[in-house]
């Protein structure tokens, strides 16, 4: 038993003593980014402040940017394909009003096939561009009895149901305190006032691609959470282990119903992209509010 402590004891102090470092792959793609641009695309002038990641139905939030740059995923030959509905698979960078802000219009999951390191290295990129402040978002289930479609909850813990094996450096942020309460708390207020739906709550972080048994919403419910998808965790992860401030926003694009019915109509994909972009507005609100307090 003193052995294994010991051990344990080990691999803590080496993962602490380890920082994360921006992959070359990444330097170069922030280089052109910020510096020498892609071909024809215009690089950013200054350093970007914030780093969003859009996801399911999100990805019109990209209309909003100033002098919009886009490249796809695919161009990049680093940053894996989206192959998930409503996941474009863009980098896009632009500005509001002077601030530079940089974009993921899409992401990938675990449950696409893709080795684990695959899911974070857009964090990994907007570590390399210096960014301090990202904001994450999803769709989701709602999971509590009193959510409606379309409301938005700012993340303040999760459930991970998947534990993907994330580095050794990264390890260390997996615990309480990954969302930051000050601007969690900000963005919720702001979102209030402007007449939107949005609360606070715990998200369960479960594989897919499959959407949960009714049983399982049962038990994701008793343990506590409010919404349930199949994202967002390891980037949050990996964003807190750079330095990064987090902010998570989970729309929620179904009701999971934990009653059996024969009535009960399939969720569908699209229902889901349609649903989340509804809630754009709101995320924009947020958006702003976090350009803000930059």
């Amino acid at each position: 038993m003193v052995e294994i402590f010991e051990r344990m004891r080990d691999g803590e102090q080496q993962i602490g003593a380890r920082q994360p470092v921006p992959s070359h792959a990444a330097t170069v793609i922030a280089r052109k980014v910020l510096r020498t641009g892609f071909e024809d695309k215009v690089p950013l002038a200054t350093k970007p402040c914030l780093g969003i990641v859009l996801g399911t139905g999100m990805g019109s939030l990209v209309d909003h940017l100033e002098e919009k740059m886009t490249v796809d995923f695919s161009e990049l030959g680093w940053l894996p394909s989206a192959t998930a509905i409503g996941h474009a698979g863009r980098l896009v960078w632009g500005h509001v009003e002077n601030q530079s802000v940089v974009m993921l219009q899409g992401r990938v999951h675990a449950y696409e096939g893709q080795p684990v390191e695959m899911l974070y290295r857009g964090i990994e990129l907007f570590a390399a561009l210096g960014i301090e402040q990202v904001l994450l978002t999803n769709a989701s289930g709602g999971l509590t009895s009193d959510l409606v479609v379309g409301e938005i909850v700012i993340l303040n813990d999760h459930i991970d149901f998947v534990r993907n094996a994330l580095a050794a450096e990264y390890l260390k942020t997996n615990g309480s305190h990954v969302y930051d309460e000050l601007l969690s708390a900000g963005a919720v207020r702001t979102a209030q006032v402007a007449g939107h739906r949005c609360r606070r709550g715990i998200y369960a972080y479960c594989l897919g691609p499959n959407y949960e048994t009714r049983a399982e919403y049962r038990m994701l419910k008793m343990l506590g959470a409010d919404v349930v998808g199949m994202s967002t965790v390891p980037e949050v992860i990996v964003a807190r282990s750079f330095g990064m401030r987090v902010v998570a926003a989970s729309v929620v694009t179904n009701l999971a119903d934990s009653m059996d019915s024969e009535d009960r109509q399939p969720t569908d994909g699209e229902d889901v992209c349609q649903t989340a972009a509804s809630a754009t507005n709101g995320v924009w609100t947020i958006v702003r509010e976090l350009l803000g307090e930059i």
